[in-house]
């Protein structure tokens, strides 16, 4: 191995890391390490993988006494890049306490929570509201980015963030129940924006962003596949992915806007859109694809809170509890089963992002420390990295007697895993009975099965041939040779049930193994446009999770995925097993293991492949690997493999939950393109452009078209308006100048293309010589379409604001039209007394809401129209426009094509000239207003 040719010492320690690095868990002899300079690439050229890039991490902060940023787990390619990154921070003091796990810095500031009763809440954004208005100012949640810098988030700020959002997104053309995916990484921005769809009424898409550039092209085009099945119109991401749009866009033809947080923080909504009830869809959680393309499922809040009131049945929170995650906010357990529900129970919710655990898995630990942690989860590989990856120094001082359940699921359950931990960090007060292997998927929100009370892992021993020959889980004893041990889940949530099945779809007596299905109030109704997967998920009331199991004594256990089930000579072969005995070999990367069958063999069944990953190159080495491999499976499981390949570092292709996709990996190997050759970023963003440019011509000439269109409307606006504000100017009869008025705007409607529809034209041929007109108000084109409806002279109420312009001044005038100050509830009173007393016998067209935004709904109504109403004795004359919002949203300025739709109501009668009978003709006209245009209530 050459060393670096620079003898500066900062090299020389950076190269000692990446040695050390590299050494860890692999050959001792430093020979067979690949040569390492500072620009050597870490993926390509040093074969590091995540895990192992965070091992690097620890080993510079260690050796240069700094603390990194998790953001270089992603963003270093070379050694050079975490030198530099160490050359930043050779300003600050180092910080050795703080890589033993010091807490300083993580305070809780709600030291003294005030408890309250939740209510039950019927949808996500009641809670949040509900939150909101009882105490805004305590906090929902702390984000943990370094010991330095904790945010919190109060339930206040979020709603007025998710305000914000909510109104940027309507700026962006987002309509009711459209899909908004969510490509961010875990912080306040994520919840803005997840919350801030569903203030719109629309439908969040949690999605993962990309960790290397490496594999840019490939998560591009598997992101690409959710966002065409989910039909996302905008997405929410980072600047670097927003810098990819138009090779996105091209992949993804629905896509209207790739937006940044920053690009949506406009100013905030009175108050979320109302309509979305208990069973409508609150978000699509895709699953990982581990076996298949990633599929969305459906989940209503009914869902979601009858899974949350479920497992707290089992778990008993309250608002003692502190819940601590590291988990993705794009995974199940991470969303669900940790924000959401501390949003519903009013829990102190402690977040960190996925990378600094990554890098610095003593922060999770810490963090429960610190903040009192009660309930936190990991999948069992995070169990595992505390394990070999923490030192003593690093845990000195630490204290885990908080931590009451810490739920294992997400994957599959290492005995070893539970046992090492639970003996490890014993003595620093974690209880044996706090570990709790889980089950969940999301076709049922997330939980399933949980431990029905505090008690040590239950671990069942059985007999291993029995069981891969006939299914049937025989207990013997705990010591003998070749048992098979399987981990407890728990039992079954309340109001939930499972069972197992034969392939025949009939239920199959406990201890004997085959599909496992559940039902119950969590169970989704099916995949995102999907009808095919939807119908293989249900057996009648059943849903299938694709999982294999059986049960014992009312409990689950868990023995894989029937995609993944080799059978060989009749014996049932679980890849699990024999990828986790394999990973447990010096030189072979853990985790990095897949075992399938492929093709025809020359014996019975199919050909047994392993794949097993190593950083070795030498081919010496290799081949004995190869032979270690087929002797411990035969040895230890009884197992004979047919092939086996040592691959490179990255070959194995995972989820990004870290989940293996070992059908990807048997399609690779039958194509045999299992070690695919490292494609620079250039040539991948190449390839993108070059398949997705077809789609880009396309959308240009969209957007052209729209231009083209918007141009020509100003156009004819201008060549419409001028010649009619001229003769306006000269006609002597009020009545005269309304028809050139109505002519000029059905002119305009005539050039531009845009259809008026109107239903209810009789009534308007029988329009009362005095009367009140009351339309709803979405866009500046709606006194166009008023006059163009209008076939008899109306009289306008508008704002008084208008009068400040001279040429509209005297334009207003000329037409009839009577301003009224707004600035108060009172002077709009005045206002209306006045035109009442000038007005009789006239027809009045009032906009009731006074003024417009980019968001549907009806604003809430000034009581002018209807004081004025009263006060004259004459019918209200409801107007429902429907459609100018799209044909010239607000703060828009560039009309689009499309019809307008116009719907005449029946006449409302005033029941008194007093202001009570004011208020109710304007709640009747509402509630016409609303069932006509069929907008949401902005007043709920």
């Amino acid at each position: 191995m050459a060393e670096s040719d620079n003898n500066d010492p900062m090299t020389e320690t950076m190269v000692a890391a990446v040695k050390e690095t590299l050494r860890h868990g692999d050959s001792e002899d430093g020979d067979q390490q690949p040569e390492i300079t500072l620009d050597s690439r870490l993926d390509m050229d040093l074969g590091l993988d995540s895990l192992s890039r965070a091992e690097l991490l620890v080993n510079a902060e260690r050796r240069f006494g700094v603390q990194l940023p998790e953001e270089l787990l992603s963003e270093a390619d070379t050694p050079r890049d975490i030198l530099d990154a160490v050359a930043r921070q050779r300003g600050e003091q180092p910080t050795s306490d703080r890589d033993r796990g010091s807490s300083e810095g993580l305070e809780d500031t709600e030291a003294d929570r005030e408890r309250f009763e939740v209510p039950d809440f019927e949808t996500l954004q009641e809670a949040l509201q509900w939150h909101n208005r009882e105490h805004p100012g305590r906090t929902y949640l702390h984000w943990v980015k370094s010991y330095d810098e904790i945010r919190p988030l109060t339930y206040g700020d979020l709603h007025k963030g998710a305000l914000r959002v909510a109104n940027g997104l309507f700026q962006h053309d987002l309509q009711q129940r459209d899909t908004v995916a969510l490509m961010l990484p875990t912080g306040h921005d994520y919840f803005y924006g997840f919350f801030g769809a569903l203030y719109g009424n629309a439908i969040p898409v949690p999605m993962y962003p990309p960790m290397r550039m490496s594999q840019l092209e490939e998560h591009l085009r598997r992101q690409a596949s959710i966002l065409n099945n989910a039909r996302a119109k905008v997405m929410i991401t980072v600047p670097e992915v927003c810098r990819l749009s138009s090779l996105i866009k091209g992949l993804v033809p629905g896509l209207e806007h790739v937006v940044t947080p920053d690009e949506l923080w406009a100013k905030p909504m009175d108050r979320p859109v109302s309509g979305p009830e208990t069973d409508d869809i609150a978000f699509l959680q895709y699953t990982s694809g581990s076996t298949g393309t990633p599929k969305g499922v459906e989940l209503r809040h009914a869902n979601l809170f009858a899974n949350m009131g479920a497992g707290n049945e089992v778990l008993k929170v309250d608002q003692d509890d502190v819940f601590v995650s590291w988990l993705p906010l794009y995974h199940d357990m991470g969303l669900i089963g940790t924000c959401l529900s501390s949003l519903w129970y009013g829990l102190h919710l402690v977040i960190m992002s996925p990378l600094l655990f990554l890098t610095k898995p003593r922060y999770w630990l810490w963090a429960i420390h610190q903040f009192g942690g009660t309930l936190s989860p990991s999948p069992n590989f995070g169990y595992e990295l505390c394990l070999n990856r923490l030192e003593d120094e690093d845990l000195e001082g630490l204290d885990l007697s908080s931590w009451r359940v810490a739920f294992n699921g997400a994957e599959a359950v290492s005995p070893d895993t539970v046992e090492r931990f639970t003996g490890r960090f014993e003595s620093l007060g974690f209880r044996p009975e706090a570990m709790a292997p889980v089950y969940g998927l999301a076709e049922n929100c997330v939980a399933l099965t949980l431990p029905e009370e505090p008690r040590k892992p239950v671990i069942d021993t059985i007999d291993r041939d029995r069981f891969q020959e006939q299914g049937e889980a025989r207990p013997v004893d705990a010591d003998q040779s070749g048992a098979l041990r399987m981990v407890s889940c728990g039992k079954p949530i309340p109001h939930h049930r499972i069972r197992i099945v034969d392939e025949r779809g009939e239920e199959l007596p406990e201890r004997q193994e085959g599909s496992l299905q559940f039902t119950g109030p969590s169970a989704t109704r099916g995949y995102h446009r999907s009808p095919e997967k939807t119908e293989e998920l249900f057996d009648g009331e059943w849903l299938n999770t694709g999982d294999r199991g059986y049960i014992a004594d009312g409990e689950l256990y868990l023995s894989g995925r029937n995609k993944d089930l080799i059978v060989r000579g009749g014996r049932n072969i679980y890849p699990g097993e024999i990828e986790e005995t394999v990973g447990a070999l010096d030189q072979i990367r853990s985790g990095c293991v897949a075992a399938f069958a492929a093709g025809m063999g020359e014996r019975e069944g199919e050909k047994l492949v392993v794949v097993a990953e190593t950083r070795e190159t030498d081919e010496t080495v290799h081949d004995r690997l190869k032979q270690e491999i087929a002797r411990i499976t035969r040895d230890s499981l009884g197992i004979d493999v047919d092939e086996v390949v040592i691959a490179k570092p990255h070959t194995v292709p995972k989820t990004s939950s870290g989940k293996l996709r070992r059908n990807d990996c048997r399609l690779r190997y039958e194509r045999g393109e299992l070690e695919r050759k490292e494609v620079p970023v250039w040539r991948q963003l190449a390839r993108l452009a070059r398949s997705s440019w077809p789609q880009q011509i396309r959308r240009m000439g969209v957007q052209a078209g729209r231009w083209l269109y918007a141009g020509w409307a100003w156009t004819a606006l201008g060549l419409v308006s001028l010649p009619v504000v001229v003769l306006v100017n000269l006609l002597p009869r009020l009545s005269w100048r309304w028809q050139l008025c109505h002519g000029g705007a059905r002119l305009l409607g005539l050039l531009t293309g845009t259809g008026l529809h109107i239903e209810g034209q009789q009534r308007l041929r029988e329009l009362p010589e005095s009367c009140v007109i009351v339309a709803n108000h979405s866009s500046y084109t709606d006194a166009l379409v008023m006059t163009a409806l209008m076939p008899v002279p109306v009289h306008f109420v508008a704002k008084a604001e208008l009068n400040r312009f001279a040429v509209l001044r005297r334009f207003l005038r000329l037409m009839g039209v009577h301003t009224i100050d707004r600035s108060s509830e009172q002077s709009s009173v005045r206002g209306s007394r006045k035109v009442a007393e000038q007005a009789r016998g006239q027809r009045l067209v009032y906009f009731a809401e006074g003024s417009f935004d980019a968001a549907p709904g009806l604003r809430p109504f000034h009581m002018g129209a209807f004081m004025t109403a009263a006060l004259l004795d004459e019918p209200v004359i409801p107007v429902a426009i429907i459609g100018s919002r799209e044909k010239m949203p607000a703060d828009r300025w560039n009309p689009r094509p499309g019809p307008i739709e116009v719907i005449v109501g029946e006449a409302i009668d005033p029941e008194g000239d007093d202001w009570s009978s004011a208020t109710r003709l304007r709640d009747t006209t509402r509630r016409r207003l609303l069932d006509m245009t069929g907008e949401p209530d902005r007043l709920r």
